[in-house]
């Protein structure tokens, strides 16, 4: 009988045929050899799928399933189903892995004993490549401390790729109607964690593109992280969560709400489209005041006001400021 490997390794595929080899051969190339990497074509219309073919005709370990396009988070939903292991790590398809990064991670989560490991990570652009932190030890959280500083998304970021999972707190599966799926999910896989181990030691190569979702100005895009931000908020209110906190969380909102406005209105591309999401954002907001200033800070809490009461007018300051904004020349040059 055919034993099951220790790590399920999940990558989506869509239209990437410029990086995927990289990123399979650096999974190829890692120490830690006892895995397994699901590859989901999301019905690639360039070369990806039959990259992936390739690759699974050369290495055992690899399976690849091709389906019709429904976007990242059915991939990995999909691959979930299909994984072996009791292990589960993400890696995305234009990025890439450094070669000990799959025996960091187990080796942290087995010696502390915990339910997820996290490592740090490499902003890669063209130009320079940033490290989220510098090697230290590794620190160990309960899921309270955990808990907080994921949905403070700064120490600890709502990344999937950056971590190793244990099967058992995968509860939830990631939505499939918006962007930023892992931001509103992610969290809930702490709740289920007991302990969370990170090694202070980036093991990840985060590929900077300009068609990406960080870098897109799409307003649906940014609505749909607002729609994340609420989803993490209306989650710890329904389960009594950190309700000391609530007021904290519910101005995160409020603030996520100005800051993805503030990009729509600046992005100054399609008026009917930009004013439809500022609209539907403003609506929405409403429900999470009022917010105390001290909270939003003064800055926001005028920018809140003219949201509210004159909307044309906080569009056109908006729109206005960025004419005179003198971007940098040594702009961080993305990937395409």
């Amino acid at each position: 009988m055919e034993s099951s490997p220790l790590i399920s390794i999940i990558t989506p595929v869509y239209n990437v045929e410029q990086y995927l080899r990289q990123c399979i051969e650096s999974v190829i190339m890692q120490d830690f050899q006892d895995w397994e990497l699901i590859l989901v074509d999301d019905g690639s219309t360039d070369k990806s799928g039959v990259i992936c073919d390739e690759y699974a005709l050369k290495e055992e370990r690899i399976r690849v399933l091709h389906k019709e396009n429904s976007g990242q988070a059915d991939s990995r939903n999909v691959a979930l189903q299909l994984a072996k292991a009791d292990l589960i790590g993400f890696v995305d398809s234009d990025d890439w892995i450094e070669s000990d990064m799959y025996s960091v991670l187990y080796h942290t989560l087995i010696e502390n004993q915990a339910d997820i490991a996290i490592c740090g990570y490499f902003q890669d652009y063209k130009d320079i490549s940033e490290a989220s932190c510098a090697i230290g030890e590794v620190v160990v959280y309960n899921r309270d401390e955990a808990l907080k500083l994921i949905l403070e998304d700064k120490v600890i970021k709502s990344f999937l790729w950056d971590k190793l999972f244990h099967r058992k707190v995968i509860t939830d599966l990631l939505p499939k109607s918006y962007y930023y799926e892992d931001y509103a999910t992610l969290f809930k896989w702490f709740i289920n964690a007991n302990k969370i181990a990170f090694c202070q030691r980036p093991e990840y190569h985060y590929r900077q593109r300009k068609g990406s979702t960080d870098h897109d100005a799409d307003p649906r895009k940014k609505y749909h992280f607002f729609v994340a931000e609420q989803e993490r908020y209306n989650y710890l209110q329904k389960h009594h969560l950190l309700l000391e906190r609530s007021k904290e969380f519910a101005a995160k909102v409020v603030m996520t709400g100005i800051q993805e406005t503030k990009g729509i209105a600046r992005r100054a591309k399609d008026w009917e489209k930009d004013l439809y999401y500022i609209k539907k954002i403003r609506q929405e907001l409403q429900q999470y005041l009022p917010v105390d200033y001290k909270e939003l800070g003064l800055k926001r809490y005028i920018r809140l006001w003219k949201l509210q009461h004159f909307l044309p007018w906080y569009i056109f300051s908006l729109r206005l400021s960025q004419l005179f904004v003198f971007k940098k020349r040594n702009k961080k040059m993305c990937y395409e």
